[in-house]
């Protein structure tokens, strides 16, 4: 697609079509994510400007695109996600190993009976410093899902520490920091 007769039908596509791919992207993703995938969709569009179908067929030509845009996004951020998690296991400092600890030992038996996801969300709100909010990016979830999962799972593992020997103290997150909304 060259010359100016080419962009200004692109740019009359695009005035005409971005509300609704607009639409669908945000209803999807995070705010923060959407304007990328929007981005990305039209840049796909561009490209293949010539074999977008006719009206109103375009806008689901646009939706597909976007759908896929979003799914190699989410797939992106779960590679991310596996590489940091095997890049954690690699380097853990000599003091996260159960064998110097014997309270850590317990520690990470409880968490190694929760669920992979109720392990990580454990581990990058209170290990990671991270808003439930925060978590809820990097897990691919809604800030709420993430602060349920987060409360579910720290229930979870006092309750499998209050089962053993000597009870320990999992620090509560403050009333303040629950709410997952800016």
């Amino acid at each position: 697609m060259t010359g100016p007769d080419s962009n200004e039908r692109f740019h009359d596509f695009y005035a005409a079509r971005f509300r609704d791919v607009s639409g669908f992207v945000r209803r999807r993703v995070s705010p923060s994510d959407a304007s990328d995938v929007i981005a990305q969709t039209f840049t796909v569009a561009w490209r293949r400007f010539e074999h977008i179908p006719p009206p109103p067929e375009d806008r689901l030509w646009l939706f597909g695109v976007a759908r896929r845009t979003i799914a190699e996004q989410r797939r992106a951020r779960f590679r991310r996600f596996q590489l940091h998690q095997r890049l954690f296991e690699q380097v853990r400092p000599a003091s996260f190993h159960a064998d110097a600890d014997p309270l850590l030992a317990r520690v990470e038996i409880a968490m190694a009976r929760l669920r992979p996801k109720d392990r990580e969300v454990l581990r990058l709100v209170l290990w990671d410093d991270l808003t439930h909010a925060e978590a809820a990016t990097i897990l691919g979830c809604t800030p709420n899902a993430a602060e349920l999962r987060f409360r579910r799972a720290q229930a979870r593992v006092r309750n499998a520490l209050a089962t053993t020997s000597a009870p320990i103290d999992i620090p509560a997150v403050p009333a303040s920091e629950w709410t997952t909304h800016p």
